[in-house]
């Protein structure tokens, strides 16, 4: 389902240059079926064999845009195969009976009764419809596979921009996303506490430690499973609860039946980190931070709110980690996740709401 989605522009994009080669092909095949009419039909010359022919095959020309995008509105993985062929012979029969229809109308209207006398149209009338009903399930084909060809050439380009993003946001994690203060804070914390608390500056240490690792070990992953996010993101909050002490209150509520499910590979820690940053850090006195993961009809919602003790400005950076797991979200979601953030009276929520299920191809990709 989730490549459906994400390949649905893809379906009912019609490249230029599809459409020139098809001209060209179509154009080939009426000069050359003009010279067999007017072979066949000797008292029909070529000229107006060439016009009946044009009028038969660029109408069917301009039918295979329409079959095109019949095939992008039923897809193959939607029906089950018997069912879809039955569908397309169906459509063959009668997109050939009104291409025939408004050919012989057309040949009829510059003729007159005088095409009932140069030629038998009912003994053709048959074969023709077959050789429409034909080159319909051709179309049909060709449709699908270039369908299929664009969604694997859309995969890749997406997998190649996914691999970018999951490095960067490696690289961001080993830098604390994007803020060199937090690890210039912690060593702070690490050297005041070595002489106060020589026990605790070690604890700091070794949660330094488990969090570095934690970020190579997930390095190649760009989903995993919601118990090893939480995993990660504790760690960070660990260290975090050695910087502010009791100022910082926090609190989750989490689904168990959801530990197993796939998640985005950091997407918690970032918004944690900013829940922590404009929730305790930038105010004086005690802050809360809460969370909130729980499941949502066949979706995963997942809320992060911190107490707000005054106004958000742009100059402080805020929004540049959210938009970062935004980017991403897009790209492994498309258009089947729900993100917002933003003050609401006194807290700032973030709302983040994605699919509980995520396709297996998706989970990891292979470097």
């Amino acid at each position: 389902m989730m490549i459906n989605q994400m390949s649905q522009k893809v379906r009912k994009k019609i490249n230029p240059q599809m459409i020139f080669y098809g001209f060209l092909a179509w154009t080939v095949w009426i000069l050359f079926y003009s010279l067999i009419f007017n072979y066949q039909v000797p008292e029909v010359d070529y000229w107006t064999a060439l016009f009946i022919t044009g009028i038969q095959y660029y109408t069917y020309a301009v039918i295979g845009i329409f079959i095109w995008r019949i095939c992008a509105q039923i897809p193959v993985e939607r029906l089950p195969k018997p069912l879809l062929f039955l569908v397309h012979f169906v459509l063959s029969i009668l997109v050939s009976t009104v291409w025939l229809i408004f050919i012989y109308g057309g040949w009829y209207l510059r003729e007159g009764d005088t095409i009932f006398e140069a030629h038998d149209i009912w003994s053709t009338m048959g074969w023709q419809l077959s050789f429409g009903m034909t080159v319909y399930l051709m179309i049909a084909g060709i449709s699908y596979t270039v369908i299929h060809y664009n969604q694997i050439r859309e995969k890749e380009k997406q997998q190649a921009e996914l691999k970018l993003l999951s490095r960067d946001a490696e690289l961001k994690a080993l830098k604390m996303q994007i803020n060199p203060h937090f690890l210039f804070n912690t060593l702070n914390s690490i050297n005041a506490l070595v002489s106060q608390n020589p026990k605790m500056s070690r604890k700091v240490l070794g949660l330094l430690s488990d969090l570095l690792r934690m970020s190579l070990d997930m390095k190649d992953q760009l989903t995993v499973p919601l118990k090893d996010e939480l995993a990660f993101m504790h760690t960070y909050l660990e260290i975090e609860k050695v910087r502010f002490g009791d100022r910082l209150d926090y609190n989750e509520e989490i689904d168990p039946n959801l530990l197993a499910k796939w998640v985005p590979n950091i997407v918690l820690q970032p918004l944690l980190e900013n829940a922590v940053k404009h929730g305790i850090a930038d105010f004086r006195g005690k802050g809360w931070i809460r969370l909130l993961i729980k499941k949502q009809d066949k979706r995963i919602a997942i809320k992060m709110s911190n107490s707000l003790k005054g106004e958000i400005s742009s100059s402080n950076g805020n929004g540049t980690g959210l938009s970062n797991v935004k980017k991403r979200l897009e790209l492994l979601y498309r258009d089947e996740y729900q993100f917002t953030y933003g003050p609401v009276k006194n807290e700032y929520q973030i709302e983040l709401i994605i699919p509980l299920e995520i396709a297996e191809y998706d989970k990891r990709l292979d470097y």
